[in-house]
């Protein structure tokens, strides 16, 4: 997905306002002092898999690929239940102009949860709850993934709406995930769309690829400079999700993927339980 590397102008399909953000190359951000810089509004993608989880792609392929052939200014490595590959990026990203979010798509017990700015893995199996106290703990941001995904369990069968509401929430989400690029049928963005803005979360977007070909469809926009500001605009509410679903044959590339690592992961199985393999 080569894009050209020009400003221009985007219309955020879920507001209808119209941003302008710049797709200068990130490098053009590395300097002595930041802060000397103007504020633009930069693009992030914040769901991204590697080979840590279920990606197809390394994570120093993957920094490669945001570095050549999208116009990304952070991303966050969020792979399931897994950090190790997001420390390897961000280490490997280091002078190449991007910023790179230490992150983690949990399974909680009600559903997918996406932690951000963490430094220690969190396991599986909490309830949301917990799982949120747990990244709130490290100084981190819990958002709620995909909420309204029929595919996988998710949030928002499980109460968000009544659950995420109030001055003292049991479910005290930084913000909601309201456009994955990988959801079919598109409805289910939307409802998370409804549901953040009953609430006055704020939200964000992210691609959730597990393939290079769809790095960058869906992104967080926001004003600032790097991944500091992009916590910032989080914490006040001031990001917008954009971006584009994945094609039809993006979306049967990964059923590919996923029906031969299931059909691959049987077979380790039946080995395993007759000896053939430890």
């Amino acid at each position: 997905m080569d894009q050209h590397k020009t400003p221009h102008e985007s219309v955020n399909a879920m507001s209808q306002t119209t941003l302008v953000y710049c797709d200068a190359p990130s490098t053009d951000y590395i300097v002595a002092d930041q802060s000397l810089l103007p504020l633009t509004t930069c693009k992030a993608d914040l769901h991204l898999h590697t080979t840590h989880s279920d990606g197809s792609c390394t994570p120093i392929e993957l920094i490669d690929h945001v570095v050549a052939h999208t116009d990304l200014h952070v991303i966050a490595i969020t792979d399931h239940d897994e950090i190790s590959g997001a420390h390897i990026a961000r280490d490997y990203a280091q002078g190449r102009g991007v910023d790179v979010i230490i992150g983690e798509e949990i399974s909680s017990r009600e559903g997918h949860i996406l932690a951000y700015f963490i430094h220690e893995r969190i396991a599986p199996g909490m309830s949301a709850r917990d799982t949120i106290r747990a990244i709130h703990e490290q100084g981190g941001l819990a958002v709620a993934a995909h909420p309204y995904d029929w595919m996988v369990r998710s949030l928002g069968r499980y109460g968000l709406m009544q659950r995420a509401a109030g001055i003292q929430p049991e479910w005290a989400f930084d913000a909601i995930e309201t456009l994955n690029s990988s959801l079919f049928p598109r409805y289910a963005n939307v409802t998370a769309h409804q549901v953040a803005t009953r609430l006055g979360l704020p939200m964000i977007g992210g691609s959730d690829s597990h393939q290079l070909r769809t790095v960058g469809y869906g992104y967080t926009l926001y004003e600032g400079r790097n991944a500091s500001d992009l916590r910032t605009a989080l914490r006040h509410g001031r990001t917008s999700p954009a971006g584009a679903n994945w094609s039809y044959t993006d979306l049967a590339v990964a059923t590919g993927r996923l029906v031969q690592r299931v059909s691959m992961a049987g077979v380790s199985l039946a080995l395993r339980s007759i000896g053939l393999v430890s």
